[in-house]
């Protein structure tokens, strides 16, 4: 497992390190600034692997010399996501200094390995998680103020329209003391047309199928 490990991870690296070579304006290859050995860690030992670094392209960056190391953007934590993600479990769930014994126990980890590094990565695996929701919450709110209602242009007076909304939407566990679920109904009705003022909303909870039926 430790060979596969080994040849995965090189792979990988390899493939990503010239991807990142060819310049995404011109499409040729970016100079060599120098070659280094990079360790990353994984659940089954330790990976050497070929660090190189690219120069910006001089065609469409001249005079520029700065030069950038392809496998900090996929690996910046020297250590593959599958064993930040286990070290970040096993952080979360038990104390730093135990889950360090753990991971001496079944893997094949450096003694520097130690309950710092533990506490370390799980912070930083919150952090990243912490950013994510936020960015989804905030495209999500995005596309939720992009939205408009869009009306069926009917013939005839506008004025003599009457236009009704509804919408529903399912609540869980509404109670701290209960598991019961409700349906919460939200309608609004006004005149219709575009450019009118907005009407009336009206809500109401645990309606079932026959209630409105009924209404």
């Amino acid at each position: 497992m430790a060979a596969l490990q080994s040849a995965v991870v090189n792979h990988e690296a390899e493939t990503y390190s010239l991807f990142r070579r060819v310049c995404p304006d011109c499409h040729r290859f970016r100079p060599v600034k120098d070659y280094t050995t990079r360790r990353i860690r994984t659940v089954f030992g330790i990976v050497e692997v070929r660090n190189p670094r690219w120069m910006l392209c001089r065609d469409c960056y001249p005079g520029m010399v700065d030069a950038f190391a392809p496998l900090r953007e996929i690996c910046p934590d020297r250590a593959t996501s599958e064993l930040m993600e286990l070290t970040a479990r096993l952080g979360s769930m038990m104390p730093y200094r135990q889950a360090a014994r753990v991971l001496a126990e079944f893997l094949p980890v450096e003694p520097t390995e130690t309950h710092a590094t533990v506490r370390k990565r799980t912070i930083r695996i919150g952090e990243r998680l912490d950013d994510q929701v936020a960015e989804e919450e905030l495209h999500a709110r995005a596309q939720t103020d992009e939205r408009r209602q869009l009306e069926m242009q009917l013939p005839g007076d506008r004025r003599k329209e009457f236009v009704i909304s509804i919408d529903t939407a399912h609540v869980r566990s509404a109670g701290s003391n209960s598991a019961r679920n409700f349906e919460l109904v939200v309608a609004r009705c006004g005149r219709g047309g575009r450019g009118e003022g907005g009407g009336r909303y009206f809500v109401t909870g645990a309606a079932n199928m026959f209630e409105r039926r009924r209404a």
